[in-house]
């Protein structure tokens, strides 16, 4: 690590600010695109035997980055840099991302940013109600699941970390199981086991992870009802031979 950190402090000493060719309408600001502070930081990394990665988490009504730099044979994180997205279309994502990943590899690089707004997020464009609702939305589905799942208080590895594609195949392995599951037990012990990546679904795409819930609660209400149907037809039985 300590050889990492060295390389990084001598690639910073080399970094020139990205040009500022960009020009927001909207705050009648320059700032500098994302192409030029790629130019401003990668020879200097790649000189020092450094090379970076722009990680894309999921995440609610925009997009979520983390640069990382690599080398020496260790990793430095910089820290999730999430973006709120004006408008709900490709566009609007895609400026989203461009404007996290320009965000986050300079403040990754200590490069200064500028007073800029180049992804076209205007706090009067956003229904800020709206947020705060999506936010404090109770999960009350959780605890309709098993009241057990909720007193346990599982605590996740906040160190755990998993991608965009991990989280999806995730969910959707985990939607074929929920047909496999026999008994109400199975899928408290299945939550448990698996409550960092129900928290990563939480954190960076709540509609993924409220629809993933909602399935947990419906098939957990199917096998209460063949247990009830079961116990049903047993004392059936027993008053039959009886």
């Amino acid at each position: 690590m300590k050889e990492l950190i060295d390389a990084l402090v001598k690639a910073q000493s080399e970094m020139t600010h990205g040009l500022a060719t960009g020009t927001n309408p909207h705050f009648k600001s320059e700032y500098a695109p994302l192409d030029e502070v790629i130019k401003a930081v990668k020879e200097p990394l790649n000189k020092n035997g450094i090379f970076f990665l722009q990680k894309v988490y999921l995440a609610d009504n925009g997009q979520c980055v983390e640069t990382e730099f690599h080398g020496h044979g260790a990793v430095v994180k910089g820290g999730k840099v999430y973006v709120i997205a004006d408008k709900r279309t490709p566009q609007g994502y895609g400026s989203a991302l461009t404007y996290a990943k320009r965000y986050s590899l300079q403040t990754a690089c200590g490069l200064p940013t500028g007073d800029d707004d180049d992804g076209n997020v205007a706090e009067e464009e956003w229904n800020i109600t709206e947020a705060k609702k999506q936010t404090a939305k109770k999960d009350t589905v959780v605890e309709e699941i098993d009241m057990e799942v909720a007193e346990t208080k599982v605590e996740s590895d906040n160190t755990v970390e998993y991608t965009n594609e991990e989280l999806v195949a995730w969910k959707d392995e985990t939607v074929e199981w929920l047909d496999q599951a026999k008994t109400d037990d199975e899928l408290v012990q299945f939550y448990k086991d698996n409550k960092g990546k129900f928290d990563g679904l939480k954190k960076y795409h709540n509609g993924m992870h409220e629809d993933l819930l909602n399935n947990l609660k419906k098939r957990k209400e199917t096998l209460l009802g063949e247990q009830k149907q079961k116990e049903s037809d047993d004392k059936k039985g027993d008053k039959d031979n009886g």
